[in-house]
């Protein structure tokens, strides 16, 4: 019931009612907050002092978590069992789609966080199987950038095939480019610029500029990727899973 008022409140009243509604349905807002028409149907909302959310978003995920001087754009769609997180002067611009299968195909918690000053433009995709994390004073640039955090691995004939999932961790002072992809479990480090249409394989230890690289051929057989993983041991699972805890040359 708490979800449905909160959503229906947040589609309807304007900001200076809203706020005073939202607390009373035990959400937290600081001073100044502004929420635009939007359709926010989570569980809690934890907004700081002179947060800023813009008009026609889709929330439907687990869980709001803003710091103060925060802003999201408009047209933004989360959804799914995660939570989001923005720290003090983070930004999500306009026309983002974040999304998590329901538990069961997923498991576990997960989160997307954005560092001080970290902002994510216009027009991305993040998959949120796994946690997706953006240090302090980093930009997902441009547009059409995708994180994935799941991917699959197929035998090399008949039905077997496994999913195989990561979580992306990037780093303080990072910069990527437009049109980046991004595979299961990649870690970036502090400092680095990633030029547009990049694709993100491995991770990336030394600061500096990357660009593109070649495509090659990796010769793994599918036991051979099985046995370099560790599988997920979770009944509730409708199919099996490995998590992505060691590189594949």
């Amino acid at each position: 019931m708490k979800k449905i008022l909160t959503g229906i409140s947040c589609f309807i009243l304007p900001s200076f009612i809203l706020s005073f509604v939202l607390r009373l349905l035990g959400h937290k807002l600081g001073k100044g907050a502004k929420i635009g028409f939007s359709i926010i149907l989570v569980n809690q909302i934890e907004v700081g002092n002179d947060v800023k959310i813009g008009h026609f978003n889709l929330f439907l995920n687990k869980k709001i978590i803003l710091s103060d001087n925060t802003i999201i754009g408009y047209f933004n769609i989360l959804k799914g069992p995660f939570t989001l997180v923005l720290k003090e002067k983070a930004a999500l611009g306009n026309k983002n789609y974040m999304t998590r299968a329901s538990h069961g195909i997923t498991y576990g918690k997960s989160h997307l966080t954005l560092g001080e000053l970290t902002k994510i433009t216009t027009g991305h995709h993040l998959d949120l199987t796994r946690s997706i994390t953006l240090g302090d004073f980093s930009i997902l640039a441009g547009i059409r950038s995708q994180m994935w955090t799941h991917g699959y691995y197929h035998a090399e004939k008949g039905k077997g095939r496994v999913r195989i999932d990561g979580e992306i961790k990037i780093g303080d002072n990072v910069y990527i480019g437009s049109g980046c992809i991004f595979n299961p479990g990649v870690s970036i480090n502090n400092a680095i610029h990633i030029g547009g249409g990049s694709v993100i394989s491995k991770d990336l230890d030394q600061s500096g500029m990357y660009v593109s690289q070649g495509l090659r051929h990796i010769n793994k057989t599918f036991e051979e990727v099985k046995n370099s993983l560790e599988q997920i041991k979770d009944d509730n699972l409708v199919e099996e899973v490995y998590s992505k805890n060691i590189k594949v040359e």
